[in-house]
């Protein structure tokens, strides 16, 4: 039986296990931060000399210190000192200094679109010499779905 969870990590009890309050604790931390995660920054390559418990950065490239090869991990600040996690491929993180949410994808932080961009208004397809029916009705779809995900207004 595996001691951490597929997806997060979360360390799980096993039988015989001592202290198995430690590592409920643990996970009970990790979900704390994963739940609904939100940084302060994506900016600091350095952690804060006096950081809030319960306070979370995401690790930059080049980071020093505590932080030294944890680039792209969620740090959070606990009573233990730093917890380093990692979000699965597609999990997303509020930014708080930017008022921006970022995904994890292709091994790396984005701007997660449809909150971050003003949507735009593109009219939909309409007259022209020859009518095709069968493309019409594709780039509508294209357009009701992109609407939907708020990338484009009406």
């Amino acid at each position: 039986m595996p001691e951490i969870t597929a997806r997060f990590g979360l360390p799980l009890l096993v039988a015989g296990q001592g202290q198995k309050d430690i590592t409920h604790n643990e996970a009970l931390v990790a979900v704390d931060v994963l739940l609904h995660p939100s940084v302060r920054s994506r900016q600091n390559s350095a952690p804060p000399e006096f950081p809030e418990n319960g306070a979370c950065w995401l690790v930059p490239a080049g980071a020093v210190g505590a932080w030294s090869g944890k680039t792209d991990a969620i740090a959070c600040w606990t009573t233990g000192g730093w917890r380093f996690l990692a979000l699965p491929e597609g999990g997303s993180v509020w930014i708080e200094d930017e008022a921006v949410s970022v995904r994890f994808r292709g091994g790396g932080w984005i701007l997660d679109a449809p909150r971050n961009y003003p949507a735009v208004a593109v009219p939909d397809p309409a007259g022209g010499i020859i009518i095709d029916a069968e493309a019409r009705a594709a780039m509508a779809l294209i357009l009701e779905r992109m609407r939907h995900l708020g990338l484009l207004s009406s």
